[in-house]
């Protein structure tokens, strides 16, 4: 039996493959073009072995090429979240802390593939995890089996954990003391030595990213949003171990001076940095450090709280941290610090396609929306010429809508389309 299954996955890998090399002609009606900011009617896109070949009214279509009629849709590149967390199961209402000491590796694995798969079929063709609640490698080993072709999936770009100071947000600090085992999060790290060995670590099982708990957060117990976890050495040595070894480095950061000291450091880029300031939104345009908001969430959190669904000190920090997050986006965008889209789903995976129309609230222009969602998440991640916008050379991954989301943002939200590296994931057309 075991080997039946097998060799189907085999026979279902190679079919995927088949498809995605053969010629496709898909007719656009619109195609959103993310570079110039302009939408360009009538297109043709040809996609062969995986990638754009030919863009354009008018292009040669080879003999035998199959056509996709989107002549009545809306086409964009494939959409990119940057802060995607697979190992919260959002259904039985659990924080971090409850989840991770109570789930094996193997159970989130599997609750990671169905989340993946949920993404890829809202149109997220590219993600990463900035550090996930496990406390071994489920993260990377999903990336690993989507690579093979084991199981369809977005292009993912893994930080396996979030390194975490002693009682920081990534530590378990709501469990007693006085237990006969100590829980803790899944890493650790105080003092230049163990950082230097806590991303040496992350590095040896296979991570892309490295994530770094650099203030309090929201759904922790007994830490500080507004307090930096590492003193200024601490937050060099992070990236610069990061760095040597050609890896890129993302902070949680909500205080400013947290913030300030991870951009100081190098960090390439600052999640959610609710509470930044003027001096130090300059200071990330003049590093060229990135920022993603993740503003979604905390509308989401809000609305748990009033329901009493989470705990009351979250929801306390949650109000407190809110009053200031849609300044410092506003910031962000009058300064001009390059921002990528990050959803943060502690919530049900299918609603992180709402942190598009969350940022409209702050950001009066939708094209800078749907920049951050797909050629600045291409940026960030090193991939722009790869990936992020629909032009020849690039991977076809390609997504398509009924409405224009530039003239309102929530019709991103009714994607039916989505094709990944040339393998058609979803076609409702």
């Amino acid at each position: 039996m075991n080997n039946k299954l097998a060799g189907l996955g085999v026979i279902l890998a190679f079919s995927m493959s088949i498809e995605a090399e053969a010629a496709t002609d898909i007719h656009c009606g619109f195609l959103l073009d993310v570079e110039r900011k302009k939408v360009i009617e009538n297109q043709h896109i040809l996609v062969e072995g995986g990638v754009i070949k030919e863009i354009g009214s008018s292009i040669n279509i080879p003999d035998g090429a199959s056509k996709i009629d989107l002549s009545a849709q809306y086409c964009a590149p494939g959409l990119m979240d940057m802060h995607v967390h697979l190992f919260i199961d959002s259904k039985k209402g659990e924080t971090d802390d409850q989840a991770a000491p109570t789930q094996s590796s193997a159970y989130k694995a599997l609750l990671g593939i169905r989340k993946v798969q949920i993404l890829l079929n809202s149109g997220f063709t590219t993600i990463r995890i900035p550090g996930d609640i496990d406390y071994h490698y489920a993260g990377i080993e999903i990336r690993n089996a989507i690579n093979r072709g084991e199981f369809t999936g977005p292009r993912m770009l893994v930080a396996p954990h979030a390194i975490s100071q002693l009682g920081g947000h990534g530590d378990f600090n709501s469990y007693s003391p006085d237990l006969p085992y100590k829980i803790m999060g899944p890493l650790i790290a105080d003092g230049v030595g163990e950082i230097r060995k806590a991303v040496r670590k992350e590095i040896k099982y296979g991570a892309d990213w490295i994530k770094v708990m650099a203030s309090g957060g929201v759904m922790s117990q007994n830490d500080d949003p507004t307090v930096a976890a590492y003193t200024q050495e601490e937050f060099n040595a992070f990236a610069d171990e990061a760095h040597r070894q050609k890896k890129k480095i993302t902070a949680h950061a909500h205080g400013d001076e947290a913030i300030r000291m991870a951009v100081e450091a190098g960090f390439d880029s600052i999640e959610h940095a609710t509470m930044m300031s003027d001096e130090t939104a300059k200071l990330m345009v003049k590093k060229g450090t990135f920022y993603v908001p993740t503003l979604y969430v905390l509308d989401w959190i809000l609305e748990m709280g009033q329901k009493g669904a989470i705990p009351a000190s979250s929801y306390e920090k949650a109000k407190f941290v809110a009053t200031r997050h849609s300044k410092s986006v506003k910031l962000a965008y009058k300064y001009g610090i390059k921002m990528a889209l990050g959803s943060d789903p502690i919530f049900p995976m299918d609603q992180a396609i709402r942190e598009f129309r969350a940022m409209t609230v702050s950001i009066p222009d939708n094209w800078h929306v749907l920049q951050a969602g797909t050629i600045n998440g291409a940026e960030l991640l090193g991939l722009k010429d790869e990936i992020g916008s629909l032009k020849v050379g690039k991977q076809a991954d390609i997504v398509a809508m009924p409405q224009n989301p530039i003239a309102l943002m929530k019709n991103i939200e009714n994607i039916g389309f989505v094709m990944k590296g040339g393998m058609i994931v979803r076609n409702d057309y």
